[in-house]
């Protein structure tokens, strides 16, 4: 019994002191993510996550931790449903399935419309989901192919997924 009180004693002072690696966070502050879309300005890569939220870097991570620093609240990349690369960041394609804040069984799209909107896409994508997962698409760059993004593309005042 003694020991049980000596080391909930510890735990009271670790908690008291902040060393406890648990942080408390105001869930009004999470910023989830349904749809990143990447595309390129000039020699820098764009970062959209919706509502107007963008951010710009040389790399994606950097642009990324842009987003992360600039917008209030945290934001939350591993919650997005999928991942498009819009013209004319095509070569952008590896940095996008190599990157780690990215859950690797989300969607990889490309698409023409380098004004895509992110919160228009994500509903319609919802609905279209992709075969083709950023750890397929990883794979198929290891293995030195070029992996097969399906297209999406503006149709008729709406979206068209081509395979």
């Amino acid at each position: 019994m003694k020991k049980l009180l000596k080391w909930m004693l510890v735990l009271a002072l670790l908690c008291a002191l902040g060393v406890l690696p648990f942080r408390a966070t105001d869930v009004a502050e999470l910023l989830p993510v349904r749809t990143v879309i990447v595309t390129r300005s000039g020699k820098e890569l764009t970062v959209d996550v919706g509502a107007g939220v963008k951010a710009v870097g040389a790399t994606l991570s950097e642009a990324l931790e842009t987003l992360k620093r600039e917008v209030s609240g945290e934001v939350f990349f591993r919650t997005a449903e999928q991942v498009v690369v819009a013209e004319p960041a095509g070569d952008a394609v590896a940095q996008v399935v190599q990157e780690p804040a990215f859950r690797p069984a989300a969607g990889i799209y490309r698409t023409p419309d380098a004004d895509a909107d992110a919160n228009e896409l994500a509903d319609y994508l919802e609905s279209h989901r992709t075969d083709l997962t950023l750890t397929q698409a990883r794979a198929e760059l290891l293995a030195g192919r070029e992996p097969a993004l399906p297209t999406v593309r503006r149709s008729d005042g709406g979206w068209l997924v081509e395979r």
